[in-house]
């Protein structure tokens, strides 16, 4: 039993509600009605999802979950939602909820996508997905055979810049790829901001690390734009041994904040990807392809958005100095529900990661709906988490895994 109380807003139920026998119905129902959301986590769920969730037409996010009643009611009342919860089984047992968005550290999250399942609730996980292959296999498991639709919130998949590339590779403008660099380097923890939300990723055994969170995003990316990646090598590093944590002083850092990975993908081509959260200055983003007739280059400072992203291409005659030039991003890939959503102050608090995110939610939405699929969806999140883990098994074995 969660030792989250119970929330004065929700009915106390023995059991798991049974999933609807005949899904084809249900999506018939969700073809009209509002879709109603319940977020877990006042922390990224208020700046990160909340805002992308509200870009998007007859959903509306009625409830927020947290660990307890104050934390809770505090926060529906500062973001206008009309529903606390302070027990997470309650909120994903509710029946005026259609989708559970689930927040908190990974080590708890496994349960509390379970719960959301069980109930027969569609689900949107965070990053990263889980604390292992095997625990994001099982959740892709009851997520199929319960037959609601799960979705993985990474926003660099949602990137319209991504896509656009994915459109321009796909139809053959950089002919076949060969190597894929990547590089998200950020200085988070070089100094520590007063308030600093996010010292937890420093203890280890919560199923965060910079290889985790960061590269969760990196190969999702990657997957997305290349297929399949079947072989890794790589080496994780904790460079920055002890963070200064204001008020407190120093605080020994348990996990690694610095990854150099290689990777092979089934298609033959090459990739690299670098990351950390200790790289001075906070150079940002970069992703690099370069193919038999041509290069594409994302450059983003901080995080990609909006905001920061450039896409470049060179598909011309092949030459011995740079010709790449900004490709314009099509408005189509810039909009949610046909419109075109802006970049905002608002933006900051999350990294700019707003749009990404709404198209992400879109797509659950639009497999509820029954007129899309989810992407990434679960089965991808689980592919993704096992590669995190033949990143670790290569890093202890110092030599190349086979996935």
């Amino acid at each position: 039993m969660s030792t989250w109380s119970r929330s004065a807003s929700a009915t106390t139920r023995a059991g798991w509600p049974k999933p609807v026998a005949n899904k084809t119905m249900e999506r018939r129902a969700h073809m009209t009605k509002p879709l109603r959301v319940g977020i877990i986590s006042a922390q990224w769920g208020a700046m990160g999802h909340l805002p992308a969730w509200r870009l998007i037409p007859d959903v509306e996010v009625t409830a927020m979950c947290t660990s307890r009643q104050e934390t809770a009611e505090a926060a529906v009342a500062q973001h206008g939602i009309a529903r606390p919860f302070w027990d997470f089984e309650a909120m994903c047992a509710d029946p005026d909820i259609d989708i559970i968005d689930v927040g908190s550290s990974p080590i708890l999250r496994e349960s509390m996508v379970a719960a959301a399942i069980r109930a027969g609730k569609h689900v949107v996980n965070n990053m990263p997905f889980a604390t292992s292959g095997e625990a994001a296999d099982r959740l892709a498991a009851l997520q199929q055979n319960a037959g609601v639709v799960g979705g993985a919130a990474s926003s660099l998949a949602g990137l319209p810049h991504l896509a656009l590339m994915k459109e321009m590779i796909d139809a053959g403008e950089i002919g076949e790829v060969f190597q894929i660099d990547t590089a998200f380097q950020l200085s988070f923890f070089l100094e520590i901001m007063p308030g600093f939300p996010y010292l937890w990723f420093g203890k280890a055994g919560l199923g965060v690390s910079v290889t985790r969170n960061h590269g969760s995003h990196i190969l999702h990316a990657l997957r997305y734009l290349n297929g399949p990646i079947t072989s890794v090598v790589a080496r994780m590093e904790t460079q920055l041994k002890t963070w200064n944590v204001p008020g407190e002083g120093p605080r020994a850092a348990e996990t690694d904040d610095t990854c150099h990975a290689l990777l092979g993908f089934a298609n033959g081509a090459m990739g690299s990807m670098r990351t950390s959260w200790t790289a001075a200055d906070s150079p940002g983003f970069t992703l690099d392809v370069f193919g038999s007739k041509g290069r594409l280059k994302l450059d983003a400072l901080l995080y990609p958005s909006i905001s920061t992203a450039k896409l470049y291409a060179s598909t011309g005659p092949i030459s011995m100095v740079p010709t790449g030039s900004e490709v314009v991003v099509p408005d189509r890939l810039l909009s949610v529900a046909g419109r075109r959503v802006e970049p905002s102050a608002a933006d900051m608090m999350n990294g700019g990661q707003t749009l990404s995110l709404a198209r992400v939610f879109e797509s659950v939405v639009a497999e509820i709906r029954g007129t899309g699929q989810a992407m990434p969806n679960f089965g991808r999140a689980a592919e993704i988490q096992r590669l995190i883990d033949a990143l670790y098994a290569s890093h202890a074995s110092r030599g190349w895994i086979d996935v």
